[in-house]
């Protein structure tokens, strides 16, 4: 690969300032000032975008709903821009370019175990696109400036060569970042823990070694209660420790990342006597009061007990997700929606059984709808005024969709209530969960 350095240019076509200077095997490479001009006319932006986009397809699919991920990537992609712009400009040597975002990117990727072949196949692709776009504007250049075939080839060649040679310092340098922010994660302690949780969480995982039991400090024969924040990453799940072992007087803690944007923590109580009824009502409460979402499982015992509240939580914040963001309370707990999880297994048993029940009250409608959240508010709250008074309508309008809808239902809301119940539940999950 070709050294870099920074020369005057005698050529009348030249730039007044030192240009770029790639000392080749045969000659020096200078780019006259048509050609650097070509290259700041390239909108940074707008490739930026493509460039994202280009490496997201290639290399980071799993990753494109990931907003930190994406924001890191981004800030990559413009800096190598802004500096390459640079190199080709002729205003600063590759050598001297200083990374900044790359390296966070870089050890990001580390961070959440992505392969170097996808960091690798995410810089060929990156820079294609770049090669593309700056050769399309040195072409259309020398098109509009009437350059000499020859002298037009020379700087497609040399801008080519630019390019690749700024590719191949970042590349190298990024590969080099990567691989000692790997080596760092691999010895870091919190990884290790990490990999034993995961381990840990696995249906079929062998029982740990002591000396491994000892590095997760963590009572695996207590009875654990799992709460999910899926909006809370590792670092900020930490901060609000203090106040849920506080709320529900427990001592050991297990802090787990589930992805970049979320955490589970387990909480253990000794056995016995384990949890009490009253305490994860307290860890609930706090949760509430701290103003996060959450989903809380009921307690488990022993190893089992950590795989089962982890997938309680999981079913509860499935719940969740189809409820959509206005549709359920911040804080869930598994008892709250048990009933949705049950009956949810069975997708098509459970269309049907909404469909048998509601009857002319199912409609697909606005007014189906006002229909349905009030008589399930009416179960909940009991009496005409009450129920108003949550719903914020007048008491006449509460007693006029009442009677509207049992008459859609064709039977007295009083018959088949439990059924009733179930079925408004269901359908209000199921109109946000099409599948």
């Amino acid at each position: 690969m070709t050294a870099t350095s920074l020369s005057t240019s005698p050529d009348p076509r030249a730039a007044p300032f030192p240009v770029a200077v790639v000392t080749g095997p045969d000659r020096p490479v200078r780019l006259p000032t048509w050609a650097r001009e070509a290259s700041d006319s390239v909108d940074l932006v707008d490739l930026a975008d493509r460039v994202v986009a280009a490496d997201i397809a290639a290399a980071f699919d799993a990753l494109r709903d990931n907003d930190e991920f994406v924001t890191r990537l981004r800030a990559s992609v413009v800096e190598n821009l802004r500096h390459l712009r640079q190199v080709i400009g002729g205003r600063v040597r590759t050598d001297d370019v200083e990374l900044v975002e790359p390296f966070a990117l870089a050890a990001l990727q580390a961070r959440l175990r992505l392969p170097q072949t996808a960091l690798q196949r995410s810089y060929r692709v990156g820079f294609q696109a770049m090669l593309h776009e700056w050769t399309d504007r040195l072409v259309e250049r020398a098109d509009q400036e009437d350059v000499p075939r020859r002298e037009a080839l020379r700087a497609l060649r040399d801008l080519t060569t630019l390019l690749l040679g700024y590719q191949h310092h970042v590349a190298s340098h990024v590969a080099d970042s990567f691989a000692r922010a790997d080596a760092a994660m691999n010895r870091s302690r919190e990884h290790v823990r990490n990999g034993l949780v995961r381990h840990l969480l696995r249906e079929d995982s062998t029982p740990l070694p002591p000396s491994d039991l000892a590095l997760l400090e963590y009572p695996l024969e207590a009875s654990h209660v799992a709460v999910l924040l899926p909006t809370m990453a590792e670092a900020a799940a930490r901060q609000v420790l203090p106040a849920l072992r506080a709320a529900c007087h427990a001592r050991d803690t297990l802090v787990h990342s589930a992805d970049l944007t979320s955490t589970v923590v387990w909480l253990a109580q000794p056995r016995p006597p384990g949890w009490r009824p009253g305490t994860v009502t307290d860890l609930t409460a706090c949760l509430g009061t701290l103003g996060v979402e959450a989903s809380v499982s009921e307690p488990h015992a022993g190893v089992q007990g950590v795989r089962a509240g982890w997938r309680q939580v999981q079913d509860v914040q499935r719940v969740r997700a189809a409820w959509g963001p206005s549709g359920g309370p911040s804080v869930l707990s598994h008892a709250d929606v048990s009933l949705e999880i049950l009956l949810m297994a069975d997708r098509a048993g459970a269309r049907a059984f909404v469909t048998a029940e509601l009857g002319g009250l199912g409609g697909d409608d606005d007014l189906s709808d006002r229909l349905r959240e009030t008589v399930e508010a009416s179960y909940r709250w009991g009496s005409h005024v009450t129920t108003a008074a949550h719903l914020h309508l007048h008491e006449h309008t509460v007693r006029n969709r009442l009677q509207k809808a049992a008459e859609l239902l064709g039977r007295p809301l009083t018959e088949r209530r439990t059924e009733l119940q179930v079925a408004l539940r269901l359908a209000r999950l199921l109109a946000q969960d099409p599948r």
